[in-house]
């Protein structure tokens, strides 16, 4: 790139495009598997919470991985992870194809395919993501998150289409092909940070004799609440010393313990509610695009007003959607559809508010190890609910009380956050009436 010269447009637009594309397929293989636990559980006879002890495992060995992850972009970046975690992936997908019993899934899709989505997902993306923007970083996530919910409303469906018209073990062959799909435009568009291509955050353009404005401009771009705060390198270690560093590691854990637990069962719940499978895999399709519309308004929100505030409009919506998803019985032509959208919209929330938050406090060099470290409870959360929700089920042939619990974990995370404080340390400066 041409120092002297400014870009028509910022690149860190094209990063969260590519980020974009890859987090639809890499999502699309994570909430797939909502439909494949129909026809898992079809195939083998196993009961419910030991088909969903899986997806645990699977949420486990992710967020196990998440502070290598964290570290790997911090040192070879996303160009290279991305690519190298994509290719792992496919070949554990094609691998599970042969798989002959629940042991064979813990090892290929709980362990082996957990490592690659955790290279290629939502950890890398938190992680190098924030580099790019300061005063929209929650835009900037939010946008990029949206395609979560394009790959929900894509790739589940699809597959439920391949399982009805082929097998499960068919539908995976296909989506391993389609994994392998992001390496290029990754290998070719991702940047670690704007810094390698003569840039700063949200678009300033560096020369030897412009540091000192660029530091301005970047300051001048953020409302300081705690300058000592602020100031502070912060490592690892120095932050798990801290009060908030602790209410974020409930927070990371209580609110995926409730989305991972509503969701994994969601297509489940919804055909015991007397849904076709495929309805089912179509409305779980539309909570996917609801949950695009709430990441990049709640993003956006949360930059205007601030990340707390933005988080418990989400947690509102999402409690109603839990509501809508217990009563369904009741009023079976409307409430799915008030679960997809109030749900999708709540938990859109999570995938640009939680890192937003983190990097608020934690921000800096040292980030990405910090939300390693964080976002290990994401995967115990998420393992904890997908399998109580099983468990509850089990015995006693209804989720309505699981249910009950997830929104009790939404309200106590959102409480977390609330306590973290990250307005108290910084502010976009485009936070109104903060």
């Amino acid at each position: 790139m041409n120092l002297s010269q400014k870009p028509p447009f910022y690149y860190g637009w094209i990063i969260v495009a590519t980020s974009f594309i890859t987090l639809g397929v890499t999502f699309g293989v994570w909430y797939s598997f909502s439909v494949f636990y129909i026809a898992i559980i079809n195939d083998f006879a196993w009961q419910r919470a030991t088909t969903a002890s899986i997806f645990s495992l699977f949420t486990i060995s992710h967020y196990l991985c998440a502070f290598l992850t964290g570290w790997l972009i911090d040192r070879f970046g996303p160009r290279l992870v991305i690519p190298v975690g994509a290719l792992w992936l496919a070949a554990s997908l094609t691998l599970l194809t042969k798989a002959q019993d629940i042991f064979d899934f813990y090892l290929v899709y709980g362990i082996l395919a957990a490592i690659g989505v955790s290279l290629i997902g939502f950890v890398p993306h938190a992680t190098f993501l924030p580099r790019w923007f300061v005063q929209r970083r929650g835009l900037a996530l939010g946008l990029a998150m949206a395609g979560v919910g394009v790959g929900m409303l894509i790739v589940p469906p699809f597959m439920q289409h391949l399982i009805s018209s082929h097998n499960w073990r068919y539908a995976y062959q296909i989506l391993a092909i389609i994994v392998l799909l992001i390496i290029p435009i990754n290998l070719f568009f991702q940047r670690r940070d704007p810094q390698q291509i003569g840039l700063q955050a949200d678009g300033l353009i560096r020369a030897p004799d412009q540091t000192s404005a660029i530091e301005t401009k970047n300051q001048e771009s953020v409302l300081i609440v705690d300058p000592n705060w602020a100031a502070t390198e912060w490592t690892s270690g120095k932050a798990v010393k801290t009060r908030r560093f602790w209410y974020l590691a409930a927070g990371f854990f209580l609110g995926p313990f409730a989305i991972q637990g509503v969701l994994l069962h969601a297509v489940a719940g919804l055909v015991d509610g007397g849904m076709t499978t495929r309805m089912a895999a179509l409305t779980f399709g539309f909570l996917g695009i609801c949950g695009s519309v709430g990441k990049i308004t709640l993003g956006f929100f949360g930059d205007r007003w601030n990340r707390e505030t933005a988080n418990t409009i989400g947690m509102a919506a999402a409690t109603l959607g839990v509501l809508a998803l217990a009563g369904m019985k009741l009023l079976p032509q409307l409430l799915p559809y008030i679960f997809a959208a109030g749900f999708g919209f709540g938990y859109g929330a999570v995938a640009p508010l939680f890192p937003s938050i983190a990097a608020d406090i934690f921000q800096g060099r040292h980030f990405g190890r910090i939300f390693g470290l964080l976002s290990l409870n994401l995967g115990f959360g998420g393992a904890a609910g997908a399998w109580f929700s099983g468990l509850i089920f089990d015995q006693t042939g209804s989720y309505f009380t699981a249910l009950i619990f997830d929104i009790i974990a939404l309200w106590l995370s959102c409480l977390c956050f609330w306590l973290a404080a990250p307005r108290l340390i910084r502010l976009s400066r485009g936070c109104k009436n903060c």
